[in-house]
């Protein structure tokens, strides 16, 4: 019965193109069916379940704000939805850095929730070590995102760049430079980035 609504069930294309004449049906069921992952992936980009949440959020509320200009890859809406999670985390990081070092000086008087169980089981989910999430945390937007795509999801290159919206040479070239910098956390991935350079 289940097997046969997955076959009956709108196509990410179908719900898109739904989407793009404003159909808040077609938007709810394109994030009940990739909420799990974008927040998986915003739970290891993110230090706390409340910054994955907004985070998360923000992913979704741009795939309303931009539906005219979602890239679909293999007819998944997912991997544009990762890439613009990997944007977001990065831009919250960077704005709430100095208020975070501000807060990291005041006591707290309560227990502060620790989700490092949730973010074990995401990075599991994700199958990344704690490596490559500190390595990811030390790029730039631009640089996240692909790593995310080509190496994390094994995006080829052509599909990262249909995401990205850059040329193929740019994904390469900017996998190349990642790879070199971080070439000691990344190296349980480097067989399949030296195939995405094949």
């Amino acid at each position: 019965m289940s097997d046969r609504l997955e076959r009956d069930a709108p196509s990410d294309g179908e719900l898109l193109f739904r989407l793009s004449r404003g159909d808040e049906p077609a938007y709810r069921m394109l994030h009940d069916r990739h909420q799990a992952p974008v927040f998986r992936m915003s739970l290891v980009l993110m230090r706390t379940s409340w910054d994955a949440e907004e985070v998360a959020a923000t992913a979704f509320f741009e795939l309303w704000r931009k539906r005219d200009k979602v890239r679909m890859v293999d007819g998944s809406v997912l991997p544009w939805l990762l890439a613009t999670t990997s944007f977001a985390a990065k831009n919250s990081l960077r704005s709430h850095r100095r208020y975070q070092r501000l807060l990291n000086r005041i006591p707290h008087e309560e227990q502060v929730p620790d989700h490092a169980e949730e973010v074990a089981r995401a990075m599991d989910a994700l199958k990344i070590s704690e490596s490559v999430r500190e390595a990811l945390l030390q790029l730039n937007p631009r640089e996240a995102g692909v790593v995310v795509l080509c190496v994390i999801h094994e995006l080829p290159i052509a599909e990262a760049a249909v995401v990205l919206g850059i040329p193929e040479g740019t994904v390469k070239s900017r996998l190349s430079r990642v790879k070199n910098r971080l070439r000691g956390q990344l190296h349980d991935y480097a067989p399949a980035a030296e195939e995405a350079h094949a």
